[in-house]
C-alpha cells in the first residue's frame, strides 16, 4: 500500500525526547508486524535506489550511529516514507537502545535501521520475490510503486471504456504519455504547473484540454477515466493510465531486421574429430614454440603439481590455445588428468606434452640420438583435412591426371596465377578463385563437382572453402630435378671457398700429385 511518513507533528516537537519515548512504548509492534513495515520500506527503497544512511548523517555531528526520535522520523520523512505517527514511533521504539555509552535523546541506532534496509540490495531472493509483485527498476515506471488506479461502482463501463480507449490508440496509432509531455517535461518555469517535473501527472483540466478523443468519446467516458485515476490531490496520473492500455497493446515498434545462421548439416569427417586432444595440443605447442609448466607455476606456488580448472583455462588463455580447444576437448583432458579432489594434475600433463620436443633423462644416455621436430610433427595443429574414402580418393587422382596431362602439352605456369589472388601470401586461395583460374587456363574438363572432389584433399583448413595452391602445384606440376637442385642450392647457407693445406695432420709436406678424396680444390703451385 502506498505510504508517505507524515512530518512530525508541533506536539511531538515541543513534547521532546521524554515524551516520545513514552509513546514509542505505548506502539510497541510485535515481530510480523515490524517485519512487514520494513519489508514495505525495502520495497520503496528498492525502486528508488535510496541510500538511507546518508538521510541522518546530518543529524548526527559525532558520527555516533544514534540520532534523537525527531530527528529519526524527520529522516523517514526524507526519505519520502509514508508512515503514520503511530508506525513511525513503533519503528523508532523497535531501534532505540539502552546501556552506559548511550546518551539520550540520541538513543536511536539508525546505523542498524539502515543496514536491515540496504539487504534488500544484496538479497537476489528478495528482489525476485519483489519483480514478481509487478515491481520494476525503469525510472519510467518507479511511481506505480506508489499509486495504484482507484476502484469504481460501475467495472463494466470502466472496462467499456478502456477498451473503446485501447482501440482507438491502436488504430491511430497514438500514444497517451506523448499527449502530456509538453507539460511534464517542460524545463521552463510556468504558473500553470501544479506538479513536479517529470512526475506522470496533470491537472484534471490539463488532461481534458488536452485528451486526444474528445470527439470519438463523450464526456462522460472522460469524466470515469479522470476519476479511475484522480490522485489525492485531484490530479490524473496519465501515466498509470498509460501502462495500462499498453499492456493490451502490442508493441508499435517493427521488428528489427535479423537475418539468423541457419547451417546446413554437414556430414564432412574431419581428421581432427579422430585426432586425440593430448596430441593436438602437443602439435600446437611444438609449432609456438612454447612451453606451459612455468605458466602453470604461477598458479603452484608450493610446487605441488596441482590446479584448477579454472587455472587450466586461464593458462590455455594466455598462451592462446583456448580457440583450438573447444568445450568437449577442455572437458576430455580434464577426465583425463582430474584427481579425486577434482583438481588438475599439470606435471602430468606438461610431461606428456613436452616428449615432442624433450627426452627425460638424456644426461644418463649420452651416445643417444634423438630426432628434432620436423613439419610432421606440426602437421596437426596446422592442417585439418577430410576423411575421404577410397572410391572418392580414385576419383581425384583422375581428375589430377587430366590436369597434369593439360599443364605438360600446353607448358602453363600456374603459380603467377594463384599469388594473384594471394597477396598476402598465405598460400590459399578460396573455392571462387580456384575455378575462376581454371577458366583462364581455358580448362574445360572440370566442373563445379569436380571443384567439390578436389577441395575435399586440398581443402585442409579445416573448412570448404580455403583452397591450398601449393599442395596443389606439387602435385600438378612438380619441378624438375636439376630445378630442385638449383632451387636447395640457392636456398642452402653459403659455403665459401677452402683451399687445400700444404701439410697433414703429422706435419708432413702433402704431395703435389696427391689428391685429397674429400678435396674439392686444386693443388697450390
Amino acid at each position: 500500500p502506498p505510504f508517505h511518513c507524515a512530518p512530525p507533528s508541533r506536539a511531538r516537537l515541543e513534547a521532546g525526547g521524554r515524551a516520545a519515548d513514552m509513546s514509542m512504548v505505548e506502539m510497541e509492534m510485535d515481530d510480523e508486524q515490524m517485519a512487514e513495515l520494513i519489508h514495505r520500506i525495502q520495497m520503496h527503497v528498492y525502486v528508488r535506489r535510496i541510500r538511507c544512511r546518508e538521510l541522518f548523517t546530518d543529524f548526527d555531528k559525532l558520527r555516533c550511529g544514534r540520532c534523537t526520535v525527531i530527528n529519526f522520523v524527520r529522516g523517514l520523512d526524507r526519505a519520502g516514507f509514508k508512515l503514520t505517527d503511530e508506525e513511525a514511533d513503533a519503528l523508532a521504539y523497535h531501534y532505540t537502545e539502552h546501556g552506559a555509552r548511550v546518551l539520550p535523546p540520541a538513543v536511536v541506532n539508525y546505523y542498524k535501521f539502515c543496514a536491515d534496509v540496504d539487504k534488500v540490495f544484496a538479497d537476489e531472493e528478495l528482489q525476485e520475490t519483489m519483480k514478481a509483485m509487478s515491481m520494476t527498476c525503469s525510472p519510467g515506471n518507479t511511481m506505480l510503486a506508489t499509486f495504484q488506479p482507484n476502484s469504481i461502482e460501475d467495472e463494466e463501463r470502466v472496462y467499456h471504456v478502456m477498451h473503446r480507449l485501447a482501440a482507438l490508440c491502436k488504430a491511430r496509432g497514438l500514444t497517451i504519455k506523448m499527449c502530456y509531455s509538453e507539460i511534464d517535461r517542460n524545463n521552463g518555469a510556468n504558473p500553470s504547473r501544479f506538479n513536479p517535473l517529470r512526475s506522470g501527472k496533470v491537472t484534471k483540466a490539463q488532461f481534458i484540454r488536452h485528451f486526444p478523443f474528445k470527439k470519438e468519446m463523450s464526456p462522460d467516458d472522460i469524466e470515469v477515466i479522470c476519476e479511475r485515476y484522480a490522485t489525492e490531490r485531484g490530479d490524473v496520473h496519465f501515466i498509470a493510465l498509460h501502462n495500462d492500455i499498453s499492456e493490451v497493446l502490442p508493441d508499435p515498434q517493427q521488428p528489427f531486421p535479423t537475418s539468423p545462421l541457419l547451417l546446413r548439416p554437414d556430414g564432412t569427417r574431419w581428421s581432427h574429430q579422430a585426432l586425440p586432444v593430448v596430441k593436438k595440443i602437443c602439435a600446437k605447442v611444438v609449432e609456438k614454440r612454447c612451453r606451459l609448466r612455468e605458466h602453470f607455476g604461477d598458479f603452484d606456488a608450493l610446487r605441488k603439481g596441482y590446479c584448477t580448472p579454472g587455472q587450466l583455462k586461464t593458462v590455455f588463455t594466455i598462451m592462446g590455445l583456448s580457440k583450438d580447444v573447444d568445450k568437449a576437448d577442455f572437458d576430455t583432458i580434464l577426465s583425463l588428468y582430474t584427481n579425486e579432489e577434482g583438481l588438475f594434475r599439470y606435471r602430468d600433463f606438461c610431461d606428456e606434452i613436452e616428449q615432442a620436443f624433450a627426452v627425460g633423462g638424456l644426461e644418463r644416455s649420452p651416445l643417444a640420438r634423438i630426432d628434432m621436430p620436423d613439419a610432421t610433427t606440426t602437421a596437426p595443429a596446422r592442417r585439418n583435412p577430410m576423411r575421404l574414402t577410397d572410391a572418392k580418393l580414385m576419383k581425384i587422382r583422375h581428375i589430377e591426371e587430366k590436369i597434369r596431362t593439360y599443364v605438360r602439352k600446353r607448358r602453363c605456369e600456374m603459380k603467377p596465377m594463384f599469388t594473384d589472388f594471394d597477396k598476402a601470401n598465405r598460400g590459399y586461395v578460396t573455392r571462387t578463385q580456384f575455378q575462376r583460374i581454371m577458366s583462364m587456363m581455358h580448362f574445360t574438363g572440370i566442373d563445379e563437382h569436380a571443384v567439390s572432389l578436389l577441395a575435399g584433399i586440398y581443402c585442409d583448413f579445416g573448412n570448404w572453402n580455403d583452397f591450398n595452391y601449393i599442395t596443389f602445384l606439387k602435385s600438378i606440376d612438380p619441378p624438375a630435378n636439376d630445378v630442385e637442385v638449383a632451387m636447395l642450392q640457392m636456398t642452402s647457407p653459403h659455403i665459401p671457398f677452402k683451399p687445400r693445406p700444404y701439410f697433414d695432420e703429422r706435419g708432413r709436406v702433402i704431395p703435389k700429385s696427391f689428391v685429397a678424396p674429400r678435396s674439392r680444390s686444386t693443388p697450390m703451385l
